[in-house]
This record gives C-alpha cells, structure tokens and sequence, in this order.
C-alpha cells in the first residue's frame, strides 16, 4: 500500500472530559485524551502506550458511542483531524483513518469519483467507517476497500487486503480483534463532477428532514442495526419500523428520549446520564422482543462500566 505524504506534528495531551469529543455529548474523564491527526503520529502514540504497559483506546469523531459516567481507567488516543489528508492516484484514493467521512465524500464529488457518494453527511471518521463496515441505501465501505494498514493493540503494524477484514452488514473482524486502521485505500469509478455534487445536496436534504442536527440534539445516530432478512431474496427491514409499532417512540429514560422522526435515534435532553441512554436501549430492544420475537442487534458501541451491564464485558468499548 502507498504511503501518502503526510506530515507529522507534535502530539496534544488533554484532560477534559469525554463528553467534548462524541456527538452524544456524554461522558466522564479518563487519565488523558492524546490527540493525534497524522498516520505516523498515531503508531508513535501507540507504541509509546504499549511500551510503557500504559491502557488506552482509541476513538475517532465520537458519533458512534456512549461513554459511561463513570471515568475511565485508561487513555484515550483520539485519531481524528478536520483538514483532510487524501492523496489521490487516478481513481485509487488513499485517505488517513482520522479524516472525516463526510470529507471524504466532498473530495470525492468534487474530483468526480463515484462510490462513495453514499457516505455524504454520515458523522465520523473513516477509520471508524471501516471498523463498523460503515454504509446507507444499501452500499457500504467494503465495496470500495481494496487494503488498510492497520496497528494492533500491541503496537505491530501490518497491511491487510480487504479480504481479511471480515466485513459483514454494520460489522467487521476489527471488532474482534481491536486492531485499529491507520489508514486505507479505497477503488472509485470516473463520474460527473455535477452529477455527484447534485446526488450530494439532494442526500443532505433527505437526512437533514430525517435525522437529528447534533448541534442542537446530540446523539449516536441509529441506535440498532436493521433487521436482516429472512430469505436472500428479500430485503433488510428498518428497526426503526418495527420499535415504532412496537410503541418505541414513547419510551423515556430521565434525559435521555426517543427522536420523534426516527424510532431508533436516542437523542440527549435535559439532564440526560449515559446511563440513561443506557436502560433505554434495554427497553427499546425488549419492547421489539416481546412484539415480535427479533433480537435487535445494537449499532452504537458502550464504552466504560454500566449498571446492570453484562457480567461478561471484559472490554472497555463494548
């Protein structure tokens, strides 16, 4: 895989509390939050953490989970930066996992290359994309991966085809392995500058009167996967159809509550604990149980120590 040419600057170490770096909002503080934007800034961090037997996790943009109220006993090594770092060779592009997703999608449209047009306005990084097998109307970011240079939780780096990283429908063997991507590269096609940056606006306008604006109701976006369906002939089904007739959008926890356009979209309102978001989810899934026999199967990752969490986390992302 390439190496784009990216520069290296000098790490940033904070102590704030997490709550300032995920969409939700939410989250106590950690030992320190190291901030990192370059490829080879990241690896340095990690290695430096696993060769002083130091606990850490990594985060990218924070849109996909819920940190506990409780601090958490390791560090945080935040990959995320809001200047793109791309390169760009033909149709293959190289894109560091700190960059937003979003970002991707505009340097795409805008160098008229299609296939990932779908991504436009989903928050987050594309580091995190990759490990969540990222996607919408039916495309995800498995379909153009072609390799990712990856670090392991013990520091080593290696280079993996696509073919090796599991990918399934929300899901991938990162998951499993917590090895964290570096950065990837991903295989367009040759569109229309104008066509794509059309199918762009037309996208945000439809998840603009859909979705939540997180600057005035923070979240996690959807809450649980869709539900696979029972022959390959048919079709996933919105989970946010079935929690809906199942009686979802009254549900409440304290602060945390039901988006009133999107069954299974918890927003944050006043006073709203993780733990909050937490119970709510149990009863989300146990309301679509009760009614329909399905197991919902959640989207958005917990991070830290719940109450009344499973006996058998032993992770600190789970």
């Amino acid at each position: 895989m390439t190496r784009a040419p990216f520069e290296n600057p000098d790490v940033r170490l904070d102590n704030r509390p997490l709550s300032e770096y995920t969409t939700f909002r939410l989250g106590a503080s950690c030992r320190g939050i190291i901030h990192c934007r370059m490829p080879a800034q990241v690896e340095e961090t990690i290695r430096s953490l696993v060769k002083e037997k130091k606990k850490f996790i990594l985060i990218g943009g924070g849109s996909n989970l819920v940190v506990s109220d409780e601090p958490l006993d390791c560090y945080v090594v935040r990959y995320y930066t809001d200047k793109p770092l791309i390169a760009l060779n033909g149709t293959d592009v190289t894109v560091s996992g700190s960059t937003l997703l979003d970002d991707l999608a505009i340097f795409a449209a805008r160098n008229g290359l299609e296939g990932i047009e779908y991504a436009t306005g989903i928050p987050g990084t594309v580091g995190g994309a990759v490990v969540g097998n990222a996607g919408a109307w039916g495309k995800q970011i498995a379909d153009v991966l072609t390799s990712g240079e990856l670090i392991s939780p013990s520091g080593v780096k290696k280079t993996a085809g696509a073919e090796k990283l599991g990918f399934a429908y929300r899901d991938s063997l990162l998951k499993k392995t917590g090895d964290m991507v570096v950065s990837v590269e991903l295989s367009l096609q040759k569109g229309e500058q104008r066509a794509l940056l059309q199918e762009r606006e037309r996208i945000l306008a439809e998840r603009k009167a859909k979705h939540p604006d997180l600057r005035r109701e923070p979240c996690a976006g959807s809450f649980f996967r869709n539900i696979e369906p029972t022959s390959k002939a048919g079709k996933r089904q919105a989970a946010g159809w079935f929690l809906e007739e199942a009686g979802g959008k009254t549900l409440k926890v304290g602060g945390a509550v039901i988006y009133p356009k999107h069954a299974n979209i918890i927003v944050k309102s006043g006073g709203c604990r993780s733990q909050d978001v937490y119970e709510l989810s149990l009863q989300m899934a146990r309301i679509v149980k009760e009614k329909f026999n399905l197991d919902l199967v959640r989207e958005v990752r917990f991070v830290g120590k719940f109450r009344g969490m499973p006996a058998d986390v032993r992770d600190i992302i789970w």
